[in-house]
Order: structure tokens, then C-alpha cells, then sequence
């Protein structure tokens, strides 16, 4: 979990900038009786929160850029340019402190009355907006009520002067005006696809199950009336083959039937945010939670025009194509050779498209390409689920409220096999190879499931007679529960919760959930990788241990960050916005969100990632030679004090006598005092609407008084901790603390030094230990390598050496130079000369008797043929022991020369050995 560095900074707190973008700009006034109130309000019969259960995104973000719904305007503001000026307005009121000018134009500026710091953003939205959701590029923002969708387009952060007063008049569209009207279903959810064409596709889907996909144009406001994809899932749960109508019908009422009690959408995601590291079908998958706790998904869901990440379509090809010829070779069931086929299918169109690429606006972006849907098989694909929850808990019903996928990730070595190293992606990301689903229920408890088989693209057949066999006896799919953890105490639990989640900036793997009293950080980082090692792992044996092992090792870390306390007793609207996250260099790591009209935001430590290895060899702190240390408890992150609206809101008593007392009495009002029943009724109006303002002042007057007790506590108890340190400070310098008139103080300085002198003791015996330790260690090493070299023997070897470098010529010397010549000179000559000059003398000397044995061999034949006797004739003899005595020479040399270089080596081998 990220520490808390701190809640609420000042320039978001009253009554700063910050805190105006958020509050209202109507004058403040005492509400009264809650009773009173709520006959009030019904009597108007004005909306109120309590008549909308669904989610409440009424904070969204582009970048460090903020909307917010204030009643029912939209305002915009930059976290980065409040923050700055209310940091500048502060230094120039420590600056101006001297003067009375200065404090007075430090309380102007402190008030705010002259920049306010947000724009006013009007659009021609008169329903109360409910969802504020931008595209992903941040230009185009989608505003939600409870029955209709206005598209607004944004101007760039460049335009927007949060100096300038003046309101913004945005240009706005209408979303299917015959569409997503008051007299139609209600809107469950709005979604960006994450695979739309510049950001522009949206999909709607209504509480009554219809899915729409809108592909937006700007120029043609054609493109905001009618979508390009309607489906009705309840058609479509019911459907037999791809030629059927799924569009839903017009012009007709629904009437009860209890196929529609188990699809009324509660909420609907993406299962990927379109990113190259996820799986491929993942980003063309939309999954929708049932309010009854049934979840379906549609795969492949996708505009006409979409654009595929880079890697999207090759895994995809080398996927399918595998799963294509696998299923070709072997037999499997029809159901799986059926899908598989439609999804060859379908890919084939793909590749056959030449795609559309276009260069990014600046040339740094990789290139847009952009592909066409096919319509082979079908454009609707079929409805898959629903999906059921293993173990299923019988005993406790679902009603679900909200949805959060995370995609598995993409296998880049099975992508990139085969390619060069320089192709190789990035993966160095880890994660999962599964998808994980979190649902959330009304009731605050959120279930982590696992989708083990994934979803994969399947179609309807395109003939109800080419219908799927098994399509009505093939398995359900399920989600194996793998956790579920409370995040609500019923008794906290009010009508109209709606717990919603937000994923996290920092990791796939963690996110928040934010319900009408607190907000929590989820984080699943603690068992991913053991996940993903047992899921790669192909042995079965101890495959039981293992999951026993690993279902009670380290499970999902669930703490609370925020709790926002309602201090107004009469505060009938609970609702908190759902919290947006954000990493920024000058805000940090920075979560938000408002409730009534007040913001409250944590400051989060960012988390750093360590890639030092780990060491298996973690050594412990040995308890008999170190003491004890006691750990320095810090004090801890605590959220600044907030005023009530009690004690800053103007009192209703002032418009008493035209809001409370009727106009046929207020001339009696004028009067003198009668005794009467009218006069009896505005008494006893007035005394309860004072005695209410008054319990209020009271009870934020003591809860006031209450804050002020404990903080002198806890700033007593950080006295004591501060003397506490002081004192280990002094055990440690071995200082005399006379200053200190505490008994304690005084009866440890005494015994100071003689702790001191026990931990050098102890440290020396410890250090004389490890050197004992050391010393046998490198004994034993010595005697398992061998007994160590003497000094005779040193010189020995030595003197071998000198004796192989006389023996054997030298490497590199070349023969004939001036250096040859000096040593010819020399009396004695080196040994490898004297052998080289015996090999040149035999040499010639058998050249030379070959050349005399062909002589007399020619000569004998001469003799022989035509004058025997007359030539020139050696003695056999003689030539036959001049021979003899060469080659025993030679033989001599040899033995000599070959028996030194033997012993050499021998001797040389027996010094290396004995030097290690």
C-alpha cells in the first residue's frame, strides 16, 4: 500500500480557491428541520439525489485539468495553477505582515473574491447530470444523466484562463434524440472504445440491456443521431442464428415478463484499455453486470472504422492459425472446431483489407492504422454467459453495482518467435496470463474472480438449419471466486448506495473503490507472480499442496485511505463522488473527490521500483550481543479539521418571516403581539427552526472543543516521544543530562556509560568471533587445495623455468636477425641453437648421401653396361658407419632434448598446482 502523506492540503480547504471551485456559489444558509425539509422538497416536487440510485462521476480529469458538477453547471479548473497561486498568495501575506495594507490585502486574497480559479462551462443540459466521462484524447466529453447523452466539445488547455470570469459556451450535441430519451430506458453506462478511430466511438448501453455504438463525427451531426450497431441482449440471449432482428423495438412498452428480471444492466466495461502489452480479444470485449449478479460478455464488439494496437492483429493471426491446424490434425468436439473456424474466418478478412495508415499530427507518434470491421460472419456476435460464480454461495443473493476487468497480458515470446532480437518488445511488465474480473455489490463487498478460460470471438451461425448441435448442452462458463472482501458495515449502508471502482495510474493490478463513506486501495500485486508460476507450471505432482499453499499465503491487500465524516446532522444528501487519481510532478500522486460541496483529497508516496535483486541470505540481528532497540513511532497522517456548515453558513432566521409565516399574517407580525392561534403557530415554527440552528451550532461547538482536548493530547504525547528520543540520543553519546530533572532521565544517564561499555564489549567479542571463523575457513580451503609451496621449492621452480626458456627457442624470433648474430658470436652457445645447428648438420649430411648413392648407382650401371671398373667407387663400409655414426648422433640429440622437455613440464605442472 502507498503511505499517506497527508489529506486535504490548504489551498483545497476553506476558504481558499480550491475549496470555491467545489462549493456553491449561492449564499449558504442553515437548512432547516429535516422533517420540514423533506416535505419541503416533495411538495416542489424538485429531484433529489434519493430519486437517482446509479453512480456518481460527477469529478472528471484530463490531465491536472478538472471538471466538476456544481448543482447543475459544469466548472473547470487546473489542480497545478490553484495550487501555485495559493502558494504565491501566501507568501506575499507572510511578506505584507508588517503593514496594515498588507494583512488587508492578505484577508482579500484569502477570501478569493477577486480570482475565484475555475471557468463556468455552459452547456444546454437541464436534467441533473449525473456522469462526466472524456474521451482519450480529451477533447470531446460526454455528459450522462439519467436519460440522455450530450456530447460537448472541449477547447484546448491553451484557451482556458482561469483569470477570465467570463462563462464558456460550449458546443454540444445530442445524443440519439430519439434514442436516449426521458420516455425511454434509463443510461447504465458510457463507455470511449478503447479501439475507436481517433477516440470518437462511444457505446452506451441502458439499463434495459440495449448495447449501442456510436461512431462520432464532428462535421456531420448525422453521425450523433443514429448509431452504427444496435443490439438488444434479451433478443440475442434467445438467439439461433445471425439472420435474425437483435435491434430493439420502437414504439412499444415493455410489459412484465420474467426473462427481463435478470437483465437489467447494472454497469458495463471494457475488458482492456487498448494498450500493445494486453491480450488481443481483450480490447473487443465488452462485459456487463446484471443488477441480479448474472455477468455476460460480447466478443468482438467494434465500430465500423477501429484501430488496432500494433500488436493486436499478428497475435491474433498466429493464434487462431495455431488453434486452426491444431483442430485440423486432431479431433475435438464441434462447438470448438465451429468457433474456431468463424474466427479464421473473420481474421482472414482482416488480413486480406489493405488498412488505411495515417501519420500522427507532429511525426513522434507511431503511425494510425485502421482497419474496417468485417462483416463475415456477423457484425453482432453472440452473447456469452451467463457466467457462473465458483463456489456459488447460496445462501446470500447479488446485486451488483459495478464492473472492473483487467486484461491478461499479451504473450510477446510466442509473438516474436522466430523474429530478429531487435523486433523484441518490451516485457518487462509481468502480470497474468488470465483475466481478472472484480465485481462490486451494493453492499460494499468486492469479489475477485478469475476467468480461466478467457474469452475468445464467437458468432451466431448464419442459418438457424447451420444452427451449433451443442450450443444447448455445452458447459456454462464460470468465474472461479478467489476472494471477496467487505468494504461496508451494513448498518452504514444507506438506500441509495452505489459503490463504484477507479482503477489505479501506477499498476494494472491495484485500484479503489469509493462508496458513500469511504474509500479503499485494493492492491493484487501480493499473488500475481505465484499465480502466473503456477500457471505456467505443467506438473501435476503436489499440484494440491501447492493451491492449498498458495489459498492461505499472502492475499489481496485491502486498506482504508479516506473517511469522510458527515458532521451535519441534518445532511440528508450522502452521495461522494467517485474518486479520480492522478501522478503529476508538481501534485504527486494525488486522489480526489467532493462530497456536498466540500473536496477531500490524500496525498499518496509514489511507489518506487526497486530492481536490485533479492538476496535468499537475509541475516538476522543476533539477540544476545545487540540489545534490544525500541522502534521511533512517527506521528501518523491525519486529515485536516474541517468546519461544519453550522458554523459558517448564514442563519435562516433572517428570511423567516418570508419563507415560514404566511403573507395574510405578516402584517400581524408588525402589529402588537395577540393572543391567538396564528400567533401560537409562527412561535412555535420560529422556536423550532432556532432551536434546530442552535443544536447544530451546539453540536459543531462540541465536536469543535472535542478536536482541541485531543490534540493537546496527542501534541503532550509528542512531547513524551520527543523526550524519548532525546534520551536514546544521549545513551548513545554517553552525554551527561543534567539538564533533564525527570527521576527517570537521571537513573538512565547513570547507567549511560555502562551500556555503552557492554555493547563495545559485546561488539569486540562478536568481531574477535567472525576473524576466528575467517581464519579455520581459510585453513580448511588450504588443505583441500593442497600443502603450500616452499621458498626452496619457489626457487626451483624458478630455475626450471630459466632452464625451459634455454632450451626452447623463443616464440616470435626470426631467424638471420642482428640478435642471432650476437649469440653465434658468444662462446657457448645456447642449448636450442646447438640442437637447431645438429638438425641442419643431419640434414645435409643425408641430402648428401642420397645424392652419392644416386651417383654410384649411375655410376655401377655405367660400369656394368659399358666399362666396368674404370670410375670412381666408395667402399660400402665407409659409407655405411659414416651413416650409422650420423643417425646416433641424431638419436642422442633427440633423447636429450625430449627427456629435459618431460621433466620440465612435470615440474612446471607440480609448482602450478602447489602455488594454489
Amino acid at each position: 500500500m502507498p503511505k499517506i502523506l497527508g489529506f486535504t492540503p490548504g489551498w483545497l480547504s476553506r476558504p481558499s480557491q480550491g475549496f470555491q471551485v467545489f462549493a456553491s456559489s449561492e449564499e449558504k444558509r442553515l437548512k432547516g428541520p429535516p422533517e420540514r425539509q423533506t416535505q419541503k422538497s416533495s411538495a416542489n416536487g424538485s429531484t433529489s439525489r434519493g430519486d437517482y440510485v446509479g453512480p456518481n462521476r460527477t469529478i472528471a480529469r484530463r490531465g491536472t485539468e478538472i471538471f466538476v458538477v456544481v448543482g447543475n453547471t459544469i466548472r473547470w479548473s487546473d489542480l497545478c495553477m490553484v495550487k501555485e497561486d495559493w502558494e504565491g498568495q501566501r507568501h506575499e501575506r507572510k511578506q505584507s505582515l508588517n503593514s496594515s495594507r498588507g494583512q488587508d490585502e492578505g484577508q482579500d486574497s484569502l477570501g478569493g473574491s477577486e480570482g475565484r480559479g475555475y471557468r463556468i462551462l455552459n452547456v444546454p443540459v437541464y436534467e441533473q447530470i449525473r456522469q462526466l466521462i472524456p474521451s482519450s484524447n480529451g477533447e470531446l466529453l460526454a455528459i450522462v444523466t439519467s436519460h440522455t447523452v450530450h456530447i460537448a466539445t472541449l477547447p484546448p488547455s491553451s484557451s482556458l484562463d482561469p483569470s477570465d470570469l467570463a462563462p464558456i459556451k460550449l458546443k454540444t450535441y445530442m445524443l440519439g434524440p430519439t434514442k436516449h430519451i426521458l420516455s425511454e430506458s434509463s443510461i447504465a453506462s458510457v463507455l470511449w472504445h478503447p479501439l475507436g478511430v481517433g477516440g470518437e466511438s462511444l457505446v452506451t448501453v441502458t439499463t434495459e440491456a440495449v448495447v449501442r455504438v456510436w461512431e462520432l463525427n464532428r462535421n456531420n451531426r448525422w453521425t450523433f443521431d443514429k448509431p452504427t450497431l444496435e443490439i438488444d441482449l434479451r433478443k440475442l440471449a434467445y438467439g439461433q442464428s445471425a439472420d435474425q432482428d437483435f435491434k430493439p423495438s420502437t414504439g412499444t412498452r415493455r410489459g412484465f415478463s420474467l426473462d427481463a428480471l435478470d437483465m437489467n444492466v447494472a454497469s458495463a466495461c471494457f475488458g482492456s484499455t487498448g494498450s500493445e502489452a494486453e491480450s488481443g480479444w481483450c480490447a473487443m470485449t465488452l462485459w456487463i453486470a446484471m443488477k441480479e449478479g448474472d455477468v455476460y460478455a460480447l466478443c468482438p464488439l467494434l465500430p465500423k472504422k477501429w484501430q488496432p494496437p500494433h500488436t493486436l492483429v499478428p497475435s491474433l493471426t498466429s493464434t487462431v492459425s495455431a488453434k486452426h491446424m491444431w483442430h485440423a490434425e486432431e479431433w475435438n468436439s464441434l462447438g470448438e472446431s465451429h468457433q474456431n473456424d468463424l474466427q479464421y474466418q473473420w481474421l482472414t478478412e482482416v488480413d486480406k483489407q489493405e488498412p488505411i495508415t495515417l501519420q500522427s499530427e507532429f511525426g513522434i507518434a507511431p503511425e494510425i492504422i485502421i482497419y474496417e470491421c468485417p462483416t463475415s460472419p456477423s457484425s453482432i456476435p453472440r452473447l456469452q454467459g451467463p457466467f457462473s460464480i465458483a463456489p456459488d454461495d447460496e445462501d446470500q443473493d447479488l446485486e451488483l453495482s459495478d464492473i472492473h476487468v483487467i486484461a491478461s497480458k499479451l504473450d510477446l515470446k510466442e509473438l516474436m518467435d522466430g523474429e530478429d532480437e531487435d523486433a523484441q518488445l518490451d516485457d518487462d511488465q509481468g502480470g497474468l496470463s488470465i483475466s481478472v474480473v472484480c465485481l462490486m455489490t451494493t453492499g460494499g463487498r468486492v469479489l475477485i474472480c478469475l476467468d480461466l478460460k478467457g474469452i475468445e470471438a464467437d458468432w451466431l451461425p448464419a442459418k438457424r438449419s447451420t444452427a451449433n448441435p451443442e450450443a444447448d448442452g455445452s458447459p456454462q462458463p464460470e468465474l472461479v471466486l478467489l476472494e471477496a472482501l467487505e468494504t461496508l458495515r451494513p448498518n452504514d449502508r444507506t438506500d441509495t448506495e452505489w459503490p463504484t471502482f477507479t482503477p489505479d495510474v501506477h499498476s494494472r493490478y491495484s485500484f479503489f473503490t469509493t462508496h458513500s463513506g469511504d474509500l479503499f486501495y485494493f492492491s493484487l500485486e501480493s499473488w500475481i507472480e505465484g499465480l502466473e508460476r503456477e500457471l505456467r507450471n505443467n506438473s501435476t505432482a503436489g499440484a494440491t499442496l501447492r493451491v492449498q499453499v498458495f489459498t492461505k499465503g499472502f492475499g489481496t491487500l485491502r486498506e482504508r485511505i479516506l473517511h469522510v465524516d458527515y458532521q451535519d446532522i441534518g445532511r440528508l444528501d450522502k452521495s461522494v463522488a467517485q474518486c479520480i487519481v492522478l501522478q503529476d510532478s508538481d501534485l504527486g500522486y494525488f486522489l480526489l473527490t467532493a462530497s456536498s460541496g466540500q473536496p477531500y483529497a490524500v496525498l499518496l508516496d509514489s511507489p518506487v521500483e526497486d530492481n536490485t535483486p533479492e538476496m535468499d541470505f537475509k541475516p538476522q540481528l543476533d539477540t544476545d550481543t545487540e540489545p534490544a532497540q525500541k522502534q521511533i513511532t512517527t506521528s501518523l497522517a491525519r486529515s485536516p479539521y474541517q468546519p461544519p456548515e453550522s458554523l459558517w453558513a448564514v442563519s435562516s432566521i433572517s428570511n423567516f418571516v418570508d419563507a415560514h409565516v404566511p403573507k395574510r399574517h405578516k402584517r400581524a407580525i408588525k402589529e402588537e403581539i395577540r393572543l391567538s392561534p396564528a400567533t401560537l403557530e409562527v412561535m412555535t415554527e420560529a422556536h423550532r427552526v432556532l432551536s434546530y440552528e442552535t443544536y447544530q451550532l451546539g453540536t459543531a461547538a462540541a465536536d469543535l472543543f472535542r478536536r482541541c482536548e485531543r490534540m493537546i493530547d496527542e501534541f503532550r504525547d509528542q512531547i513524551h516521544r520527543a523526550r524519548d528520543v532525546a534520551l536514546r540520543i544521549d545513551q548513545m553519546n554517553d552525554e551527561d543530562a543534567d539538564s533533564y530533572d525527570h527521576s527517570r532521565t537521571m537513573t538512565v544517564a547513570r547507567g549511560s556509560g555502562v551500556k555503552v561499555e557492554e555493547r563495545l564489549t559485546a561488539a569486540r567479542e562478536k568481531q574477535h568471533s567472525l576473524m576466528t571463523r575467517h581464519d579455520a575457513l581459510r585453513k580448511k580451503v588450504a588443505r583441500f587445495a593442497g600443502k603450500g609451496i616452499s621458498d626452496r621449492e619457489k626457487a626451483w621452480a624458478a630455475e626450471l623455468d630459466k632452464v625451459r626458456q634455454s632450451l626452447l627457442e623463443p616464440e616470435g624470433r626470426e631467424h638471420g636477425g642482428p640478435e642471432e648474430e650476437k649469440e653465434e658470436n658468444k662462446p657457448q652457445r645456447q642449448p636450442w641453437r646447438r640442437f637447431a645447428e645438429v638438425q641442419r648438420l643431419a640434414d645435409d649430411l643425408l641430402s648428401q648421401a642420397t645424392s652419392v648413392s644416386q651417383d654410384a648407382a649411375t655410376t655401377h650401371a655405367r660400369s656394368n653396361g659399358e666399362m666396368k671398373g674404370s670410375s670412381f667407387k666408395v667402399p660400402p663400409n665407409i659409407r655405411r658407419n659414416k651413416i650409422d655414426e650420423v643417425m646416433m648422433l641424431l638419436e642422442r640429440e633427440t633423447a636429450l632434448v625430449n627427456a629435459a622437455q618431460e621433466r620440465l613440464q612435470k615440474l612446471s605442472i607440480t609448482g602450478i598446482v602447489a602455488a594454489t
